[in-house]
């Protein structure tokens, strides 16, 4: 019954959208266009279960969304394609691709938003107005209820607390951003900043910058019109006076004065400068190609030019953020990666090719008179792929360039993390933990436990396999540094790790605690994973069956480990019998043929993912045959006689 209740809810899922918003305004989710984009940036193809991985869902939710990409690809004129035992990829020209990018941005603006997303839009809201907003009019701006708003403004409350700016309140006027403009203005640039970090806008733009070209379209960076109006135009002043011969900055550099000129002419719009009323008196600035790009924005707009205000947009600020020159920045570079290594447990003191890169990255970073913005379209990918280093670096650096806070936004965090990611990689391939391998008798079974681990954690050196009699011999001669065995072996000065017959998800993560721990390298560093490849005839008839004959005894194995129902003893031997059978029919293409089922489908995704990790496609009707087995059951009559029958 699950089974069709999960089709019904698939059905209802792609109907009720279709339904709701209509055949040509098919919009994705905040989910649906991540994967989108996954596949636009893909090289190749991707498989469901590595999008489930990146978005965090499971796989069936993740084939949901795909049927709904690919309804609204069709719509864009592009295909989704899929190959069985391959995986998922987009069918489009270059053109096409750029034009399915600017489609995801254009839905940024979704009637929906997640709650992160919610939040950064109450900012912007707030942000545009110096006067208080009633509850009532951010719960329309975000299209949520009453409940989900005080939920949210508690949580925005708590965000704004972190960055020296408060949440003010007042009965019957609503809510308003109150602090220094500095501290409101760079809380405006670091949520900018995750945006462009988070989109495809930053290689368009950069694009757009490097041959003078204005987009095609208006870019959507924050999805409210006050904010983008102005970077919009910006952006072309700043194409205009690249045409005029005018020696552009870098475009980091560029990118930059842009998104500071767009807040503050919407801070200035509102009345709100950084500090006084002071009017700019000796414009030497203003000859340059930013300081003309300023005179020309502020100007559009009928906004005068305040000398702090001109100082912010060119990065020196009322605290002119010179005090890098007086950091020493050699100290600064060993503090944070002594402070890094505590809270991720790993030693990266020895290292002193870290020690030179990060201290230049540092010293070119923070020793600038004009602070910039960092950019980095992997900064997601770093957070997901390495959360426990990432999440130390930040709070190492937070503390200790605490001076530096309007540039400490994700993408900085980011860019040091590329350096000790290098040293964690370095370190990795230097490394190897040496093990030993002990079963009943030294061979066969310990040969599949050594393939299982060495495929799903890198860094082991194998010193050897021994039977239970040989193990003490084989540890004394060998002395190796960790002991996998099926058997419990005591009173030995090494560590033994005790493991099935065919090492389990648990077994495995054991070892791996204890390579990583052995290594001294953050347990996310060892994600090594065994490639799904099809099982290919060798010229070793020998070495053939016997890893044909462990493939099969696996699939068994784990089988009966995953599915949720015991198999009735009676039937034991014959289920094993079919499971090889079934391998068997895979292997030499004869499998069962028959019509669609009523399977249970997360029985039938449990089946059809174990087989595929063994690298074999199983069909329906083959998963259908071994799930027959979760219904049989056997009674003893009177007489002795075994009587079958259905559990149901």
């Amino acid at each position: 019954m699950s089974g069709v209740n999960g089709v019904l809810a698939g059905v209802w899922h792609r109907c009720g959208k279709w339904f709701y918003e209509g055949v040509n305004t098919l919009q994705l989710s905040t989910r649906q266009r991540q994967i989108v984009l996954q596949l636009l940036n893909a090289e190749g193809v991707v498989t469901s279960k590595q999008l489930a991985e990146a978005v965090a869902v499971s796989i069936r939710t993740v084939k949901y969304d795909l049927a709904d990409i690919r309804e609204w690809l069709a719509l864009h004129h592009s295909k989704l394609e899929s190959a069985p035992r391959k995986g998922v990829w987009i069918e489009a020209s270059v053109e096409d691709r750029m034009a399915l990018r600017e489609k995801i941005d254009e839905q940024l603006a979704d009637n929906y938003l997640a709650p992160n997303e919610r939040i950064i839009r109450m900012i912007l809201i707030l942000a545009q107005t110096s006067d208080y907003t009633t509850q009532q009019q951010l719960q329309a701006r975000v299209n949520v209820s009453q409940t989900t708003v005080n939920n949210d403004l508690k949580k925005l409350a708590a965000f704004l607390h972190q960055v020296n700016v408060k949440l003010t309140s007042k009965n019957y006027y609503g809510y308003k951003l109150t602090g220094t403009e500095l501290d409101i203005r760079r809380l405006l640039e670091r949520i900018i900043a995750q945006q462009l970090n988070r989109k495809t806008l930053m290689a368009e733009l950069v694009d757009c910058l490097n041959a003078l070209v204005e987009p095609k379209r208006a870019l959507v960076l924050t999805s409210e019109p006050t904010f983008d109006h102005a970077f919009n135009t910006i952006l072309k002043a700043a194409i205009q006076l690249g045409k005029q011969d005018q020696k552009m900055p870098d475009p980091s550099a560029l990118i930059t004065t842009m998104i500071r000129l767009a807040i503050g002419i919407v801070r200035q719009g509102i009345n709100q400068p950084v500090n006084s009323y002071h009017r700019v008196v000796e414009q030497g600035d203003s000859t340059t190609f930013t300081g003309q790009l300023i005179l020309k924005a502020l100007a559009f707009y009928n906004l005068p030019v305040w000398a702090d205000d001109f100082a912010y947009y060119l990065g020196a600020d009322s605290q002119k953020l010179t005090v890098a020159q007086n950091h020493n920045f050699v100290a600064m570079t060993h503090r944070i990666i002594l402070a890094v290594g505590a809270l991720v447990d790993h030693d990266f003191s020895h290292d002193s090719q870290l020690q030179e890169n990060l201290y230049l990255h540092l010293s070119q970073s923070l020793g600038k008179e004009n602070q910039l913005l960092q950019y980095s379209p992997f900064t997601q990918d770093i957070k997901h792929e390495y959360p426990q280093l990432f999440a130390a670096i930040e709070k190492t650096v937070h503390k200790e360039l605490a001076a530096y806070r309007p540039i400490l936004n994700d993408a900085f965090v980011a860019f040091i993390a590329l350096h000790f990611m290098v040293s964690l990689n370095r370190d990795s391939q230097l490394k190897t933990v040496r093990v030993a391998y002990i079963c009943a008798t030294g061979i066969g079974i310990t040969n599949l436990i050594q393939q299982r681990v060495a495929s799903a954690i890198p860094n082991i050196e194998l010193v050897g396999f021994a039977s239970i009699d040989d193990a003490r011999a084989l540890i004394a001669r060998e002395h190796p540094e960790l002991v996998i065995s099926v058997f419990p072996l005591k009173h030995l000065d090494v560590q033994v790790i005790e493991v099935q017959p065919l090492p389990n998800a648990t077994d495995i993560a054991a070892i791996r605690r204890a390579v990583a721990k052995r290594l001294q390298v953050p347990l996310e560093q060892l994600k090594a994973e065994p490639p799904v490849v099809p099982i290919k005839p060798k010229p070793d008839l020998e070495k053939q069956t016997q890893q044909t004959i462990l493939t099969m005894f696996s699939l068994y194995s784990e089988l009966k480990r995953q599915l949720p129902t015991k198999i009735d003893p009676y039937y034991a031997d014959a289920f094993m019998m079919h499971v090889f059978l079934a391998a068997q029919r895979i292997m030499f293409g004869k499998q069962y043929q028959g019509k669609p089922n009523h399977d249970d489908a997360k029985l039938a995704g449990t089946v059809e993912r174990i087989f595929t990790d063994h690298g074999l496609a199983i069909n329906r009707a083959e998963v259908h045959a071994i799930l027959e087995y979760l219904n049989l059951g056997h009674a003893v009559s009177q007489k002795g006689d075994v009587t079958t029958g259905s559990r149901n």
